[in-house]
């Protein structure tokens, strides 16, 4: 729970809201009790037939009639104490017995002033026909419930509202934990685990805070009021009616318990369940061409299946709640049922042989206090299902925090050192990185490029060009070695000093679902629509751009640019490379998929800036390897020059 509890202390910023919620609970639970009261006189009124004037002058009446008595009796008592021999037993049992009439003289007296304060209230408003007593108890009664029902939903309003900006928060945080996270720490969770926490983890979360925030306070302030206005009745009655209340906690204690290990499965599975959606989603292309329609479905419905099966256990388990929280208000009011009748019956004040009542129960009084039991069996029920969703939210957000507190492996130094812009060199020193320890992919790489020069890199899937691609984004650190500028590590550096001199063009090309303008645009938000066109046509993307996209650069791309070909795509992000005017331009098999033409036109353009920026070209083309002033090729993690490969550009 601990967790949980943080989750909760997120909820600070919001203390007005709270602080109104809670009053709005002490209001609906006050008039929860009230209502149930209030049928007190009516009972009165409706079984003796007497008006409420007549009702309070005879309650009056009969509890002056006691005190008198009782006084009269104290007054016998004391005198025979005083003046008659007796042996220290007599006077013991005297003593003692003396001791009871005052109390029952000051409870007869404490009953007497309440209902004397009572007296002028009743007879200024209340009306003296019995009739009309009972209309206005029941019109009262119908007003005091929409109050209570006001208070309720504006009590739901506020607990909603906390708890939805505390979710909307730790959503905010987790995407920008996702996009900042280093690679390797990223790999760790995968896409469809984010996606279940920031959708369904945090919606258990959500629901957990609100149980907590809401009715986690106001149904215990219910039944409180119940218990207050019963205890008020028959205390000792009530205390005879809990008995049962540890039996039915050690129940719901195993039953929660249980809760918890099934809402961490069900979590499990909805992660699963993501994975494989996603999965099969994203590479509909491949599940297409090979036919695999039917298996991919398979798979999502065994996933389906297993998460439906943790939902029917937590059904099952949830729903046990109720039938023990209402076995506790059976077992309270069967309890009830029984001393009590026997009590009224037989106008008694004991049972059992022990003192239950000072003076018998009435009717109207026991049916009240029924009423006060029953009252309690409402909140009751809906507690066990609050604390179903508070474990759920505990397990939420024991998955959510985790996630929140990872250390990212890429982060700013404490004191970054500053380089100058443009830089002078780039520089990899002894460089080696294993993705997974023990099985390397690069090794004792050193490689020197001085700023406005091409490098081209050359070497079979698999060799390594891509990470070293990784390396020089910083997506990764090296696990030996260094990458510096100027001889200044990396690591010394901010991540976005690094990252701001260099942009990427590789091959899988990655576009959002946004104008063909706002995709170019993304590399530098505020550049100008003159700028965009600039950097299209050096892409050679502003002739399909204006001629082929029905909407010239207002076009919505698609998901990931599915409305374009595969070569249209990679124009737009070259376009986008370039408008950033970077430092280092990486091309990571960026003229893969287009034709010889636009990749002779885009390798003019590229030639006719050489120079103005270092450009890292990753290509099996020979006409870019034109381009470069060095070719180098990855041998089995090493980096090797290949001098025969350089041509001159032209």
């Amino acid at each position: 729970m601990h967790n949980f509890f943080r989750a909760l202390r997120m909820a600070a910023p919001f203390w007005p809201s709270i602080a109104l919620a809670a009053c709005c609970s002490l209001a609906v639970a006050a008039l929860w009790g009230a209502n149930i009261g209030a049928f007190y006189p009516v009972l009165e009124v409706t079984i003796h037939g007497k008006s409420m004037h007549e009702w309070i002058d005879t309650e009056i009446e009969n509890y002056q009639q006691q005190l008198n008595a009782h006084s009269a009796e104290a007054a016998r008592i004391e005198s025979q104490i005083q003046s008659a021999p007796m042996d220290e037993e007599q006077r013991r049992q005297l003593t003692a017995r003396l001791a009871e009439v005052e109390a029952e003289r000051q409870q007869a007296q404490l009953k007497l002033h309440s209902y004397q304060r009572m007296e002028p209230w009743i007879k200024a408003y209340v009306p003296n026909d019995p009739f009309q007593t009972i209309a206005l108890i029941m019109a009262v009664l119908i007003v005091s419930t929409l109050v209570k029902h006001f208070f309720l939903i504006a009590n739901e309003l506020l607990v909603g509202r906390v708890a939805l900006n505390i979710s909307r928060h730790i959503k905010m945080r987790v995407f920008e934990k996702a996009l900042a996270m280093d690679r390797a720490s990223f790999a760790n969770y995968g896409m469809s685990g984010f996606a279940t926490n920031i959708t369904h983890t945090t919606d258990m979360l959500t629901n957990g805070l609100m149980a907590a925030m809401g009715a986690l306070l106001r149904e215990p302030l219910k039944i409180l009021s119940c218990l207050i206005g019963a205890g008020m009745i028959c205390w000792r009655l009530l205390l005879l009616s809990i008995v049962v209340a540890p039996v039915v906690g050690v129940m719901l204690y195993l039953v929660t318990k249980k809760l918890k290990s099934i809402s961490r499965g069900q979590l499990d599975k909805a992660a699963n369940y993501n994975t494989v959606m996603l999965e099969a989603l994203s590479n509909i292309n491949t599940v297409q061409i090979f036919r695999m329609e039917e298996r991919e479905a398979k798979r999502f419905d065994r996933a389906t299946q297993m998460l439906r099966d943790f939902g029917l256990k937590f059904v099952f388990y949830s729903s046990l709640s109720k039938p023990i929280i209402e076995f506790l208000g059976l077992a309270m009011l069967g309890t009830t049922v029984v001393g009590g009748a026997y009590l009224v019956l037989n106008q008694e004040t004991t049972l059992l042989g022990l003192p239950i009542t000072d003076e018998p129960l009435s009717v109207s009084a026991l049916l009240v206090f029924f009423g006060m039991l029953i009252g309690i069996s409402d909140p009751l029920r809906k507690l066990s299902a609050v604390y179903s969703s508070i474990y759920a939210g505990a397990m939420a957000a024991d998955a959510l925090f985790p996630v929140l507190d990872t250390k990212n492996q890429i982060r700013d130094p404490e004191q970054p050192r500053e380089v100058s812009s443009p830089h002078r060199r780039l520089t990899l020193e002894h460089v080696d990185f294993a993705y997974q320890p023990g099985h390397p992919i690069l090794r004792d790489v050193n490689l020197e490029v001085p700023f406005g020069s091409t490098i081209a890199i050359i070497g079979h899937n698999g060799s390594g060009k891509s990470t070293m691609i990784h390396l020089l984004g910083r997506f990764y650190d090296p696990s030996s070695g260094r990458l510096c500028f100027d001889g200044v590590d990396f690591r010394e550096m901010r991540v976005e000093d690094v990252r701001r001199r260099m942009a990427l063009v590789n091959q899988s090309t990655e576009l959002f679902n946004d104008t063909v303008a706002a995709n170019i645009r993304y590399g530098r938000p505020e550049a100008s629509d003159e700028e965009v066109i600039r950097a299209a046509q050096e892409a050679h993307a502003h002739e399909f751009i204006t001629t082929v996209l029905p909407e010239g650069y207002e076009t919505i791309v698609g998901e990931n640019g599915s409305r374009l070909s595969g070569g249209q795509r990679q124009r737009i992000a070259l376009a986008r490379a370039l408008l950033c005017d970077p430092e280092i331009l990486i091309l990571d098999e960026s003229t893969s998929q287009i034709d010889m033409q636009s990749e002779e036109l885009i390798r003019q353009s590229l030639a006719e800036h050489r120079g103005e920026r270092t450009m890292l070209i990753i290509t099996h083309r020979e006409k870019l390897l034109e381009l470069a002033d060095r070719v180098y090729e990855v041998v089995d993690g090493t980096l090797v020059e290949r001098p025969h490969l350089v041509r001159a550009a032209a």
